[in-house]
């Protein structure tokens, strides 16, 4: 199941920027498509709260003074919503918790979490936020790490690309793919990548490539058919469930951020699979994710699975 037909309502974090603002418009239009609520989260986090110390009244001036300022931000942040999108059902949440921690706890029967890629930071490009990469590593449902233009926030009809390589890891990713194409009319963009004898797919799994002079032995062009059909068996079942989605079908022998990026360029969303959820897994997500949250220019969802079957 996946965030199209599972939850109540959307999560999106706001923190003042203009980016937070953009990934809630998106996701305003997302929430209404789908019939469900929009939760606008903004935390305040106060350092006296957290660390313990402080003058008591100075500590209590500081907390008014946070949540004065949030309960502005959400108001400013509302009406701008519902200028994007009139009919959606909005509610707020103010809290003091660290913002991945409000999050999370708003997550509980969340269709989708939304969180804005840069912040208010200079730097996010080559260093994801820390709200945002503990977000995406930990939630218990698909989270889009929005990044692009806020006041051109989509969603649109360009294609929506996907990682595909039939591993459960995938399986979640590639159903909310053409969930979300079917949902606002758009393509998918499935990409399969291989760079060795056994063919793995690096968007969830480290290949094993083949080196020296082995590589001279190997039919290249055999292995290449090979992985096109597989991708092609991969997808048919969505084709079948999704008859109006457009598909078109990408594999090449390469690695897989690199054409994952090459296909975005003309695409308005990548969708990736991640592991599991468990403590160590959930913590830390896979390189191709990794890539495309730092490098990409579109949003990013990472969808995780419960587990990982081997290729």
């Amino acid at each position: 199941m996946t965030f199209v037909n599972t939850g109540t309502h959307i999560v999106v974090g706001i923190d003042g920027s203009d980016t937070s603002l953009g990934a809630a418009k998106w996701a305003a239009v997302v929430a209404g498509k789908l019939g469900r609520s929009l939760q606008l989260v903004h935390s305040t986090s106060h350092p006296s709260r957290l660390l313990g110390i402080g003058d008591p009244t100075l500590s209590q001036q500081l907390a008014d003074s946070l949540t004065e300022d949030g309960t502005r931000i959400l108001s400013e942040a509302v009406a701008e919503v519902r200028q994007q999108a009139p009919e959606t059902q909005l509610t707020t949440l103010i809290d003091e918790e660290a913002p991945a921690t409000t999050l999370l706890t708003a997550a509980k029967d969340a269709s989708l979490i939304v969180v804005g890629a840069t912040g208010r930071g200079s730097v996010e490009r080559w260093l994801l936020g820390s709200t945002a990469s503990r977000v995406a590593g930990r939630a218990p449902c698909p989270v889009v790490v929005w990044r692009g233009d806020p006041a051109d926030p989509g969603p649109d009809t360009r294609p929506i690309v996907v990682g595909v390589d039939g591993t459960s890891a995938s399986v979640n990713a590639t159903e909310s793919a053409f969930g979300f194409a079917e949902l606002t009319g758009a393509p998918v963009t499935a990409v399969r990548t291989w760079t060795g004898e056994f063919a793995a797919d690096a968007v969830i799994t480290d290949s094993m490539p083949i080196v020296g002079p082995a590589t001279l032995l190997v039919d290249w062009e055999a292995v290449a058919r090979e992985q096109a059909t597989k991708l092609s068996e991969i997808l048919a079942p969505y084709r079948q469930r999704f008859p109006g989605v457009t598909v078109e079908e990408v594999s090449t022998r390469g690695s897989a951020p690199r054409e994952l990026l090459r296909a975005l360029d003309d695409a308005q969303l990548a969708v990736v699979g991640s592991r599991g959820r468990g403590r160590i897994a959930g913590a830390l997500l896979g390189s191709t994710s990794q890539n495309l949250l730092h490098r990409a220019e579109r949003p990013v969802m990472i969808c995780r699975a419960d587990d990982t079957d081997p290729k």
